[in-house]
C-alpha cells in the first residue's frame, strides 16, 4: 500500500540513509581519500564527459539504465549522480530490490520528497532515488508523474515477486494453462473440421457443375477455378484463425505466471493497440474510401459505355469505316487501359496508407520491377498492337506461322493462340509472330478463293498432255476442292531429266487445307496407277538404247483429249 507519496520527511536519520543509498556504491570503490561530496546531487565530476552545444553544457552524456525487479521494469534512470553512471545506478538499485524481495519484504512502497529528488523505500529499506535529470523531458514528463508511475510499477513488481514464491498461485497458473491448452486444441479441431466440411460442399458443387456441363468425372478438379479459389480461401481463413487463437493463448499463458506476466502484458497491449489503430484508421479513411469507390464506379460506367459502342460497331449496328471495324478490339483495349490508368492516378492520394513509408517502398519496388522488365513487356505490347492494327489476321482465320499451322483462337496483347489440325493449342509470343513470315489462308484477294497446289516430276518420255489430264482428273476426284473455277496445271521447270508439273485447285474451306492436300496426293497416285503412268524423277546414268521422246501418235494418250485448235 502506497502512503504519502510526496510527504516531506526531514528527519536526520532518514536523510543520512538516503545519502548512503546514493553514495554507498561509490564509497565501496574508493581506495584513496576524496573531497567531501558537493551539496548539488546532480553535479558531475570534472572528468565526466559533457554534452556538446550551449543547451548541453554541464549535462552528463550517458546511456540510460533500467531498474528491474524480476522481469518487470520499474523505472528508467538517465542521469549520472555523484559520478555513478545511470546504468550502474540501475544495476545497484535492481540488486537492492532483489535483496529486499529475498528477505520477504513486500511493502509498503513509500516515496519521500528530498532536495535531490524522490527517494523510494520498501518498508524501512531504501531502494533507489529518482532525480529531476532522470525524467524524460522530451515527452513533457514531470518528476511527480515519473515518481507516481515508478511507485505503481514497483508495487506491481513486488506483488509479482511474492506471487512467484507462492505455491498455490503457481499451481493455479499451471491449472489455467492446462485448461487454456485444452480449449485451444478443441477450437483448432473445430476449425479444421469446419474447413473440411465446407471443402466437401465445394467439391460436391464442383462435381454438379461438371455433370451439368457434360464433363467426365475423371477430369481434374484443378480445372474448376471456383473450386480452387474456394478451397484455398478456406485454408487461408482457417490458418489465420488458428494463428490468432495461438497468439491469444500465448498471451494468456504468459500472464498466468509472475515472471512472464510482463511479456503477456506486452502481447496484449500490442494486440489491443493494433486493433485500436486499425479501427481508428478504418473510420478515418471512410471518406477517402468513398471517393475511391466513386472513381471506381464512374470508371466502370465509362468502360461499359465504351464496350457497348465498340460491340455495336463490330455487329454493324453503328456504321463505321472498315478499318475501325477490324481494329475495334485493340482500340477498345487501349481506351480501357487509359481509363484505368487515369482512375488509378486520381484514386492514388485517397488510398489508405498511400503516404506511409511502406506504401512508398512498395511503389519503389514495383517501379524497379517495371523498369527491369519493361523491355520485354513493351516489346510484347508493341508487337501485339502492331498485329492488331496491321490486320494481319483475326480470330477464326486459318494461318501458318513458321512451322505452326492452324486456326487462330485468340489474339492478345502478349501472345497469339493457335489450334492446329491435330487439336493442339499453341501459344506464340507476339514478338515471334511479328518477326516471322505469316501465311493467312483465310484472307486472299482472289474472289474465287484460296488455291491449293502440289507438284510432281515426270520424265520426258511421258506425254505432257497426258500428265496434265491425269492431274486434273485427280483434282476433280478429290473432295473439298471446287469444281469451278476448274483446276489447272503449270509446268514449273524443264529440268535436265524430268519436267516439274504443279497442280492448282481452289479449296472450299482453308482450314481443311492439310487434310484435302493429303487426299489430293493420294488421288494423284491412284489416278496415275489406273492409267499405267509411272511417277518418277529419272536421272542420267548413260545414253539410253533409244531416244526418250514421245511419238506424235501418242501425244493424246488417255485421258488427254484433242481440242478444237489441235492442242
Amino acid at each position: 500500500m502506497k502512503t504519502s507519496r510526496f510527504r516531506p520527511w526531514r528527519g536526520a536519520a532518514h536523510r543520512f540513509l538516503a545519502l548512503l543509498l546514493v553514495v554507498g556504491p561509490i564509497l565501496s570503490r574508493v581506495t584513496v581519500a576524496q573531497e567531501p561530496v558537493p551539496a548539488d546531487a546532480g553535479a558531475a565530476p570534472a572528468s565526466e564527459p559533457r554534452a556538446s552545444g550551449p543547451e548541453g553544457l554541464g549535462v552528463p552524456k550517458f546511456p540510460p539504465g533500467t531498474v528491474r525487479l524480476g522481469n518487470r521494469e520499474v523505472a528508467t534512470l538517465r542521469a549520472a549522480t555523484f559520478g555513478l553512471p545511470p546504468a550502474e545506478r540501475a544495476i545497484a538499485a535492481s540488486n537492492r530490490l532483489a535483496a529486499i524481495a529475498e528477505r520477504g519484504v513486500w511493502g509498503p512502497v513509500v516515496v519521500k520528497e528530498e532536495e535531490y529528488g524522490r527517494a523510494f523505500w520498501v518498508g524501512d529499506t531504501p531502494a533507489f532515488v529518482l532525480t529531476p535529470r532522470d525524467v524524460d523531458e522530451a515527452r513533457g514528463e514531470t518528476l511527480e508523474q515519473a515518481a507516481d508511475r515508478a511507485a505503481n510499477r514497483l508495487e506491481m513488481a513486488l506483488s509479482e515477486a511474492r506471487e512467484s514464491r507462492n505455491l498455490p498461485d503457481i499451481l493455479k497458473g499451471a491449472g489455467l494453462t492446462v485448461l487454456a491448452t485444452v480449449v485451444l486444441v478443441l477450437l483448432v479441431i473445430g476449425i479444421e473440421r469446419s474447413r473440411r466440411r465446407f471443402a466437401q460442399r465445394a467439391l460436391r458443387a464442383a462435381q454438379r457443375r461438371f455433370a451439368a456441363a457434360g464433363i467426365p468425372g475423371a477430369t481434374l478438379l484443378e480445372s474448376d477455378h471456383l473450386y480452387v479459389a474456394t478451397t484455398r480461401a478456406l485454408v487461408i481463413a482457417g490458418r489465420f484463425l488458428e494463428l490468432v487463437l495461438l497468439y491469444v493463448w500465448v498471451g494468456f499463458v504468459l500472464r498466468r505466471f509472475a515472471f512472464t506476466r510482463p511479456w503477456g502484458d506486452q502481447l496484449r497491449e500490442f494486440l489491443v493497440s493494433t486493433l485500436k489503430e486499425l479501427a481508428l484508421a478504418a473510420v478515418g479513411w471512410i471518406p477517402n474510401l468513398l471517393v475511391v469507390l466513386i472513381i471506381y464506379a464512374v470508371t466502370r460506367f465509362l468502360i461499359r459505355l465504351v464496350d457497348m459502342v465498340f460491340r455495336a460497331i463490330e455487329d454493324g449496328r453503328i456504321e463505321a469505316a472498315p478499318t475501325l471495324v477490324e481494329t475495334a478490339q485493340p482500340t477498345k483495349r487501349i481506351i480501357t487501359v487509359i481509363f484505368w490508368l487515369f482512375a488509378l492516378i486520381m484514386a492514388y492520394p485517397y488510398l489508405p496508407g498511400s503516404t506511409s513509408e511502406a506504401f512508398k517502398g512498395i511503389s519503389v519496388m514495383v517501379g524497379l520491377m517495371v523498369s527491369l522488365g519493361s523491355t520485354a513487356l513493351v516489346g510484347q505490347l508493341a508487337s501485339g498492337f502492331m498485329l492488331m492494327y496491321s490486320r494481319t489476321f483475326r480470330v477464326g482465320h486459318y494461318i501458318k506461322v513458321g512451322d505452326i499451322e492452324g486456326t487462330v483462337l485468340g489474339l492478345g496483347l502478349f501472345a497469339t493462340k493457335i489450334r492446329t489440325v491435330k487439336g493442339e493449342e499453341v501459344t506464340i509470343p507476339n514478338t515471334v509472330v511479328a518477326g516471322t513470315t505469316t501465311l493467312n489462308y483465310s484472307r486472299t484477294p482472289d474472289p474465287d478463293g484460296l488455291i491449293l497446289y502440289t507438284s510432281v516430276t515426270i520424265g520426258y518420255d511421258t506425254p505432257w498432255r497426258q500428265v496434265e489430264a491425269l492431274l486434273i482428273l485427280a483434282a476433280e476426284r478429290t473432295a473439298g476442292l471446287k469444281k469451278e473455277p476448274r483446276p489447272f496445271v503449270l509446268q514449273q521447270a524443264l529440268n535436265d531429266f524430268y519436267i516439274e508439273y504443279q497442280l492448282n485447285a481452289v479449296i472450299e474451306k482453308p482450314e481443311t487445307r492439310i487434310r484435302v492436300l493429303a487426299e489430293l496426293r493420294a488421288k494423284i497416285q491412284d489416278t496415275f496407277n489406273e492409267f499405267g503412268v509411272q511417277i518418277m524423277s529419272p536421272h542420267y546414268l548413260g545414253d539410253p538404247a533409244r531416244e526418250k521422246v514421245v511419238p506424235k501418235e501418242k501425244w493424246f494418250e488417255p485421258p488427254a483429249q484433242r481440242t478444237e485448235n489441235g492442242k
